[in-house]
């Protein structure tokens, strides 16, 4: 752990007594702390809630607090946060106040720091608490710290210490083929699928998966999704769970048949999306799957736009409820599958094989506990991966350490006590986290179920909370979250790390009912048929509004009834124009500020055309993270120089006049990160002075920027640049001139990842150009041409350092462009989008690629051209390829009835025969979808 890491933090158990101490202290070394009686308040303030900060620490480590200990706890987290308030307060009068007489105005302040005042009570609080505390100690005695669970004593990894994610992990969370115990069950379920295929296997048919939370409902199901799914026309997963939103699931199913984004469907009404859907898929072969159904009539809604079309299509749903799938299964008993838990064989062979790689170097006295800790578990796969990585997460394996976890666990008699064990399991996983990551594990309770969280985002709130003091740092903890599986991959980049994450519905509910609620930690404001609040409503600290409605419907703002004086973090999304904003001056402590604001359909013409006014964002001193999407004009404040602790400026406008940044950002002196989408005009005046700046994004390479691109020199701390290149002739002219200088200002120290994006829909060079080869530090480049020749090929080839290409190509190929073994050193991710399939590999071509996606049309390519059977030539060359991701479309245009669909099986099986050609077989996942990228 870092030094200062316990001193530093913002603790569930503690609130922000840490923070606040260190803030004392430095308090005390002020001149002004030298005034008469000043020092010595600060001094005893300080040694009181420094001894008040060590036993709470001690008290975190308890598995049960008394009740009158948690009353002791919540009211001393409760009185920091207020006394930091009004540190803060203070110190933000010396720092901005105008008074003109600085004594007169120091002494006059310093009389309420003195008791931390009348106006707040802070002192009498203190010393009201601390005869409860002493009182309540004499009669009971339970204050007493006499050593707190094993968990307590354990040697942690230090924070500060790089963690990579475990790479034994991705094939245990699904992110790998061979699971184990899945085989057996996802041939069952394929086999009910082609039940009956000769007889009526052309009827649609639904199979349900069965069974309690944690047994891989949703695991079995995407197998069964990866093994059969390429034999239909259009398939889409979609997840309902316990609040669902009807709108917004029949959205995702059309955009997911259509392969297009949600955002694209403009359609609000229910009926009129079931007929969309059902007018699309009537002469389709479709797959769908219909995750974590919950209640019989939400399937009675889903099932209505699924056409018995007589084309062997299939649903597969997964539900907790046995009456459910009864229902989903149109009370055809024999379709519902009924999960099991694994094997005595196979649990033991998931849990060794996660902490120790094979049960084979399982160390002897660990043997029998395992025995019993594997009992326990009850062929649970959540609960033994859980349990497994609690155990990994141990640097020394010491019995009395894996005793105590058994001890812990309870007991499992029957399938009746199978899921309380599972909650005693993901509340031990829980206990035994370091006070730094149970603070920063519980704030995941602020996104919805399903919700797919990103990485990046999440470390940034965390230290803008306070939780931790640096990316760095968040980011080893982030690791961390994933190697305990507390936290579940969702997207996984091509060196490993893990992008994205979602939460168990599980351990969800574990954070919002248990600790988040308990701790008075969280508010979250949902609206699912009418506003229900989850958590506390008083002293609300962190306040979440999630939209869960369709984005085409009605997004109207909740009321928020509340005092929202103390509340640090806030974030809401709706419609403006529905009303209920809150003023953001009364955000006074704000330190993270997401504001989503969204169109409303039913608006008239003058509501969809107001702005919305945020130039009170400049008053709110204490704002570290702030993050704006909007569909409508917003009117932000001309300077932003106020914000002296701002770290994440984020701004994303779908509008084509973008967002006019403050004239000051170049001031903010904490600016860490900074992106507008979709991109900003120019860098601000005097980018060199943004010396904490990490990310930068997006920025045109106009010829009016050059002055402050040259001031990126400057930023040493620069890890990431993206730069969009405009696409006219006028800049094709100028383009090396400009391109030598953004190449020789990339910062000298350190490394600097260097993306370029030169492509949109509406504009595409007529090749690749040749000055692309002078951006010899590349790391990512977008590129959209007319033709690919050889020739453009050996310019991307020699670019040392490219490790993702995503290229567009318009044209019709008139010949495959050879890759051979020359160049492309370093490229890691090539992504192709064309009409017809273009590349072929030599030997030795690409060295390094893992990932490769292409995106074509089936019926774009000629038989003069080999059709798509040229769409993979030499794949097996690619000699470093793990998967392989192909989105087949036609070209959104009429055809002969039949043709597209034959196009695209067509497509399938020449993919299939080529990766088989592939000496390492890698995965393969095809999706047949409409025509893409306005390639028609």
């Amino acid at each position: 752990m870092h030094p200062t890491m316990e001193h530093a933090m913002v603790s569930v158990a503690t609130g922000v007594l840490g923070p606040l101490l260190g803030k004392l202290a430095a308090l005390v070394e002020k001149e002004y702390a030298q005034l008469k009686g000043v020092r010595k308040e600060i001094v005893s303030l300080r040694e009181e809630l420094r001894s008040m900060n060590a036993l709470l620490q001690k008290l975190a480590a308890e598995d049960d607090p008394d009740v009158q200990v948690k009353e002791w706890r919540n009211q001393i987290r409760d009185l920091s946060y207020d006394v930091e308030d009004c540190v803060d307060d203070f110190l933000r009068r010396v720092e901005h106040g105008d008074d003109g007489d600085v004594v007169g105005f120091f002494q006059k302040n310093f009389s309420r720091l003195k008791t931390l005042g009348a106006r707040h009570g802070i002192a009498d609080k203190i010393r009201q608490l601390k005869a409860r505390v002493d009182d309540v100690s004499k009669r009971h005695g339970r204050y007493i710290y006499e050593g707190g669970s094993s968990s307590a004593q354990l040697a942690l990894r230090p924070a500060a210490a790089a963690v990579p994610i475990d790479p034994r992990l991705p094939a245990l969370c699904g992110m790998a083929g061979s699971l184990v115990g899945i085989d057996g069950p996802r041939e069952e379920i394929v086999a009910l699928l082609n039940e009956g295929e000769e007889e009526h296997g052309k009827r649609l048919k639904v199979v349900s998966i069965a069974g309690f939370g944690g047994l891989g409902k949703t695991t079995l199901a995407s197998e069964v999704y990866r093994e059969v799914g390429e034999q239909f026309d259009c398939r889409v997963t979609v997840s309902v769970s316990q609040s669902p939103d009807i709108i917004k699931i029949l959205t995702k199913i059309l955009s997911g048949v259509k392969g297009q984004p949600s955002h694209t469907c403009n359609i609000s009404d229910q009926q009129e999306l079931i007929q969309e859907i059902r007018s699309y898929l009537l002469h389709k072969r479709y797959f769908i799957i219909i995750d974590d159904i919950w209640d019989q009539l939400v399937w009675e809604v889903i099932k209505a736009a699924f056409p018995d079309n007589y084309h062997g299509s299939r649903v597969i749903t997964t539900t907790r409820v046995q009456s459910v799938a009864a229902v989903c299964c149109s009370y055809r008993h024999k379709y519902v599958y009924r999960m099991k838990p694994l094997n005595e064989q196979d649990s033991r062979r998931l849990f060794f094989d996660r902490i120790f790689g094979s049960e084979d170097t399982c160390p002897g006295e660990l043997k029998e506990v395992s025995h019993q800790i594997l009992r326990k578990c009850g062929g649970l796969p959540l609960a033994i991966i859980i349990i497994s990585s609690l155990l990994a997460s141990q640097a020394a394996k010491v019995k009395e350490y894996w005793e105590y976890v058994q001890s812990s666990m309870g007991s499992n008699v029957g399938t009746d006590r199978s899921l309380e064990v599972m909650r005693q399991i993901l509340n031990l996983s829980y206990r035994d986290l370091p006070a730094h990551l149970k603070t920063c594990f519980i704030y995941l309770g602020a996104y919805p179920e399903d919700f797919v969280i990103w990485r990046d985002d999440l470390v940034r709130q965390w230290v803008a909370e306070g939780f931790l003091e640096a990316v760095d740092v968040a980011g080893n903890c982030f690791n961390e979250l994933v190697n305990r599986s507390l936290i579940q991959p969702a997207g996984i980049g091509y060196s490993g790390e893990v992008l994205s994450c979602t939460v168990h519905d599980l351990m969800l509910d574990l954070i919002i009912r248990k600790y988040s609620a308990e701790e008075n930690f969280l508010t979250v404001v949902g609206i699912s048929r009418e506003i229900r609040i989850r958590g506390p409503t008083h002293n609300v600290r962190r306040l979440f509004h999630h939209s869960e409605v369709g984005r085409r419907r009605t997004c109207r703002m909740p009321a928020l009834g509340t005092d929202l004086s103390k509340v640090r973090s806030f974030s809401i999304c709706g419609s403006p124009s529905q009303g209920h904003i809150p003023a953001l001056s009364k955000f006074k402590f704000i330190r993270v500020l997401i504001l989503e604001f969204l169109v409303d359909p039913s608006d008239s013409d003058d509501e969809a055309e107001s702005a919305v006014n945020l130039s009170a964002i400049c008053q709110l001193f204490q704002l570290r993270y702030l993050k704006i999407h909007t569909e409508v004009e917003l009117l932000l404040p001309t300077r932003i120089r106020s914000l002296q602790h701002l770290e994440t400026l984020e701004i994303s406008s779908i509008l084509r006049s973008g967002v006019a940044l403050p004239r000051d950002v170049a001031q903010l002196p904490c600016l860490s990160y900074l992106s507008v989408l979709p991109h900003m005009q120019r860098l601000p005046e005097g980018t060199g002075a943004m010396r904490c700046l990490r990310s930068l994004a997006f920025f045109v390479l106009e010829e009016d920027s050059l002055d402050n691109v040259r001031g990126l020199r400057q930023l040493t701390n620069l890890k990431e640049l993206y730069v969009r290149l405009p696409l006219d002739l006028r800049f094709a002219e100028a383009a090396e001139a400009r391109l030598d200088v953004l190449c020789s200002s990339l910062p000298e120290h350190g490394h600097c990842k260097l993306y370029v994006i030169a492509w949109s829909p509406a504009a595409w060079f007529p090749c690749v150009p040749q000055w692309v080869g002078r951006l010899e530090k590349l790391y990512s480049l977008e590129l959209g041409i007319g033709q690919l020749s050889k020739e453009g090929v050996a310019v991307l080839a020699g670019l040392p350092d490219l490790d993702r290409l995503d290229l567009s190509i318009r044209g019709a190929p008139s010949e495959s462009a050879a890759i051979t073994a020359t160049g492309f050193p370093a490229l890691k991710h090539l992504i192709v989008t064309c009409r017809a399939p273009c590349l072929a590999f030599e030997a030795g071509a690409m060295p390094t690629l893992q990932t490769l996606q292409l995106e074509f049309n089936a019926d774009g390519a000629t038989a003069e051209q080999g059709g798509c059977g040229k769409a993979l030539a030499g794949v097996q060359h690619l000699l470093g390829l793990k998967e392989i991701y192909a989105y087949i479309g036609g070209l959104g245009k009429p055809a002969p009835t039949g043709t597209e669909d034959s196009g695209r099986m067509d497509a399938v099986s020449a993919l299939r025969d080529a990766i088989g050609l592939h000496p390492n077989r890698p995965r393969l996942d095809i999706m047949c979808t409409q025509g893409r990228y306005g390639l028609q």
